[in-house]
């Protein structure tokens, strides 16, 4: 393997963006761009980037405004800038456009997890992306906290003017995330709807890249919300190539994609309008992170290499 760096300004003109590419041993087939979730950064992936240079092909990976490296080299935690929904979307097609000038020209498929799966959304329905699949993880849709119960004027008025780069009141984030805690049984940590595994849930808090509890900024909350509402309204479906093949993973037990029914959602709307190629697989028993939890790592890795093949082969 070898790496290299990539660094580019934000489009919110803030933050400097850290990115690398993970280059396999010979000749590689495609390029994988990961886009990483909510409170995370991009090397939480590494084992199934590991898998994917194994397989044979180029990773690409950065960490979003706000989060991971890029926060740690700014110093702005859980905000993105004005405008954030468009930022973090800009920032990975800015990514993608730099790694296509240092690499060969080969076929481009985006994997992206949980608030990256409606990042790596909003870059299919652009056109300069021009991808040869998408593979969505842990897929935000159906959220509850989101359609049903978070104070949408409150989170409105707080995200414009002297208030907008201010920490969100604690009662908006509640809501967001409401319902996430309720099959995880009594005594549950905050952050044990992440995974069924113990020790992933404890890697998870203790990460320093990480930083999952820093105060969300109310315009961040705001372009959480808005991009969610974009990435799962009817015209989204309509901006997508119907010819891009799709992937989607999920745990049943998963609060961010309605335990699996938001998964099977979005296949059926896209199968809807048009898209014929949606393959969707739901793991049983398991919550968010179906790419880190032990009983379906290696499973999910697979599901993901073969797609990549897939579609790749039938890019060439």
């Amino acid at each position: 393997m070898s790496l290299r760096e990539i660094q580019f300004m934000s489009a919110n003109g803030r933050d400097t963006i850290q990115a690398w590419v993970y280059e396999p041993v010979g000749e590689p087939r495609a390029i994988v761009q990961v886009v990483h979730g909510l409170g995370e950064h991009s090397r939480r992936y590494l084992h199934l980037i590991s898998a994917l240079l194994d397989a044979g092909f180029v990773v690409v990976a950065g960490d979003h405004a706000g989060h991971g490296r890029t926060a740690m080299q700014q110093g702005t935690w859980g905000d993105a800038g004005e405008d954030g929904a468009h930022v973090v979307v800009a920032d990975e097609l800015t990514l993608q456009a730099m790694a296509r000038q240092v690499l060969p020209p080969l076929p481009w498929v985006v994997f992206g997890h949980s608030w990256g799966s409606m990042i790596a959304r909003g870059m299919a329905s652009d056109p300069e992306a021009k991808l040869s699949g998408l593979a969505l993880c842990g897929i935000a849709a159906q959220m509850h906290g989101i359609e049903q119960v978070i104070d949408r004027a409150q989170l409105s008025q707080l995200a414009t003017g002297d208030t907008a780069a201010e920490p969100a009141p604690q009662e908006l984030v509640v809501q967001l995330f409401d319902g996430f805690l309720d099959r995880c049984g009594e005594g549950a940590g905050p952050t044990a709807w992440v995974a069924l595994d113990a020790d992933v849930v404890a890697d998870h808090g203790r990460d320093p890249f990480n930083n999952f509890g820093v105060p969300l900024s109310a315009r961040f909350l705001q372009s959480f919300v808005e991009l969610y509402d974009r990435v799962n309204s009817d015209e989204w479906y309509g901006s997508v190539p119907a010819d891009l093949p799709v992937l989607i993973l999920a745990g049943d037990q998963d609060p961010v994609t309605n335990y699996g029914e938001g998964a099977y959602h979005v296949a059926n709307r896209l199968f809807g309008s048009g898209h014929r190629d949606v393959r969707t697989r739901v793991f049983a028993g398991v919550r968010h992170e179906v790419h880190n939890e032990p009983t379906t790592r290696a499973e999910t890795e697979r599901e993901m290499i073969e797609f990549a093949e897939r579609v790749s082969d039938s890019a060439r």
